[in-house]
């Protein structure tokens, strides 16, 4: 499974935003439309949807591109919330999600209980939808050969290189044929993927039963209770907030947003 984000920002520009206001980690690919991200191997959908909603904060507006040999997903963003667009059988959709978000068993019973939103990149509005929103990112998009790729969506074979070179941004589909060969591999696994760290949590839940302990056991007042366990999730919150502020925001840049030219072939291969 592979993702890319592309944003028309510059990649100088972006680097900066990024790690000033803690977006990543992520390789950074400069093309001409803009740069395109590569996040590292281990990100989960949503973490990868929240890098390219703050990535849209910055430089206006994103794609989010998560495909496999059977399937891929295409999400644009000029608001909060993306416009998807979906190729490949029910099944292989299905599959490619719970890939992408890493679901457990729920995760994909949830899925599938609501497979008939597939059914929507059937409906000619949804559709249009998407190309409007490519256009306010791309102006200079090619609406027809974007909309009829769009349209075939029963055809996931090179589904993501084949949008963008329809929609006339060739460089981006470049980098999406080049990062499947592994192009890019060498550099991603030396990033950390972008999980939360959730270890404070699981500290706080047994400090909060012990709280209670110690209430009934002392008969001290409910109201003490309640105080200190809110007191607790505050901190808990306040550790997974600073946790993540160092990600990116704290280390040196060109580590953690390194740039590189994917489309010269300049990063080894295994």
């Amino acid at each position: 499974m592979r993702m890319l984000i592309w944003t028309p920002l510059n990649a100088a520009e972006l680097q900066q935003a990024m790690h000033s206001g803690n977006v990543g980690p992520a390789a950074l690919v400069p093309v001409q439309s803009g740069t395109v991200l590569l996040p590292p191997p281990a990100t989960k959908l949503s973490e990868a949807a929240y890098m390219a909603n703050g990535v849209r904060k910055i430089g206006g507006g994103a794609a989010l591109a998560v495909w496999n040999g059977d399937a891929a997903l295409l999400y644009l963003f000029t608001t909060a919330l993306g416009r998807a667009s979906m190729w490949g059988s029910r099944e292989a959709v299905l599959r490619l999600s719970a890939e992408a978000k890493q679901s457990g068993l729920a995760g994909k019973v949830f899925d599938r209980s609501t497979a008939s939103l597939l059914n929507l990149r059937e409906k000619e509005k949804w559709q249009l939808d998407a190309i409007d929103k490519l256009t306010a990112l791309h102006p200079q998009a090619s609406r027809k050969g974007a909309l009829e790729r769009i349209r075939d969506f029963h055809n996931a074979g090179g589904a993501i290189p084949g949008f963008f070179r329809a929609a006339g941004l060739p460089e981006v589909a470049q980098v999406a044929e080049l990062t499947e060969e592994g192009r890019a591999d060498f550099v991603l696994r030396t990033l950390e993927a972008p999980h939360a760290k959730k270890w404070p949590l699981a500290l706080v839940f047994p400090l909060i039963v012990l709280t209670a302990l110690v209430t009934v056991l002392l008969n001290v007042a409910a109201v003490v209770y309640y105080v200190v366990a809110g007191v607790l999730v505050v901190l808990a919150a306040g550790l997974m907030v600073v946790l993540r502020r160092q990600l990116v925001r704290t280390k040196p840049i060109n580590t953690v947003l390194p740039v590189i030219p994917v489309t010269q072939g300049a990063v080894p291969t295994d």
